[in-house]
């Protein structure tokens, strides 16, 4: 079951003194016109973003969904991608293992260049799949360079100008390294269609090709993408132990191990949706922090409540 979704609206900004990625910007994290809670609880949930939204008097349009989850009665957790509609499914009652998930939705969007003036431009961030969020390595490097390693330099600040820094009728490489040093693996790149434009149509810009590592770049072109990376797993030293939390109940609770564990306690259940509420309590307006934390510590009171009366009945 899913309890609750925090969405976000969230966007990418212009180039702050040449610097694109999210990661580097000394201008503070990206903004969020949009934020919302969706209260769930079922087994699915479905959300389409807005094409495009206007920022500051500028177009954005959509670039992907993040999504990112945990389940609040056992380690497991979920991280996907998604297009303009974002989903996600946990089906079952937490009572038959279903679980109780709280997920985080992200929608991104990047400058439309119909929009406003600028320079044409490669613009490229590396994105974290698993945390859902944006990473700060520098994970590039641009094939020509010269000697000082410039346009590699460029690269990894999300941006280059391709009017200025790729001479007429040239084309460079820029290639996402596989591993990076924060133990991330790459994925694939994706780039924003609707904004893939090349300067000169003979001669198309290409995203994931000749290799899937690569994009290639000419005068004019305007591409928008992104290097989607996955969490390497943690290498295993011996002994290989692992350890799982015993339950001295556990042949009561299942007859000897012939039915599942019992349906959690309703204060369980209220515990993690006050908890999905605290989280969410600075996403919404300043001027509402304080109404909703007093809803959250009115919910954890009555948890609390529940938990005493929880107690003397295991008493008697």
């Amino acid at each position: 079951m899913i309890v609750s979704v925090n969405w976000q609206y969230i966007i990418l900004r212009w180039p702050s003194n040449g610097v694109y990625r999210v990661k580097k910007r000394a201008d503070g994290p990206p903004p969020v016109p949009d934020t919302g809670v969706d209260f769930v609880n079922n087994d699915f949930w479905s959300k389409t973003a807005l094409p495009d939204l206007m920022y500051n008097n500028d177009k954005y349009d959509f670039a992907f969904w993040s999504i990112t989850g945990q389940d609040m009665l056992s380690p497991q957790r979920e991280a996907h991608l998604d297009g303009r509609t974002a989903s996600s499914s946990h089906p079952g009652a937490a009572a038959v293992g279903g679980g109780m998930w709280v997920l985080t939705a992200k929608a991104y969007y990047v400058r439309d260049f119909g929009n406003g003036p600028g320079p044409n431009g490669l613009f490229i961030d590396a994105f974290d799949i698993q945390a859902g969020d944006f990473i700060g390595d520098d994970f590039t490097d641009v094939t020509p360079d010269n000697a000082a390693k410039t346009l590699t330099a460029e690269a990894n600040d999300g941006y280059i100008n391709t009017d200025a820094d790729i001479a007429a009728g040239n084309s460079i490489k820029i290639m996402a390294r596989d591993t990076l040093p924060s133990a991330k693996q790459f994925n694939n790149w994706q780039e924003v269609s609707s904004l893939l434009i090349s300067g000169n149509p003979a001669t198309p810009a290409l995203v994931g090709a000749p290799d899937i590592h690569d994009i290639v770049a000419h005068t004019g072109d305007i591409i928008y993408a992104f290097a989607f990376y996955n969490e390497l797993p943690p290498t295993l030293r011996p002994p290989y132990k692992h350890y799982e939390i015993f339950n001295p109940d556990w042949w009561i609770e299942t007859r000897g191990g012939l039915i599942a564990p019992g349906p959690p306690p309703p204060w369980l259940t209220e515990y993690a949706a006050a908890l999905s509420l605290a989280n969410s309590a600075n996403s919404v307006s300043p001027s509402l922090h304080s109404a909703v934390l007093q809803v959250v510590l009115k919910q954890l009171s009555i948890t609390a409540a529940g938990i005493k009366d929880q107690i003397k009945n295991r008493e008697k």
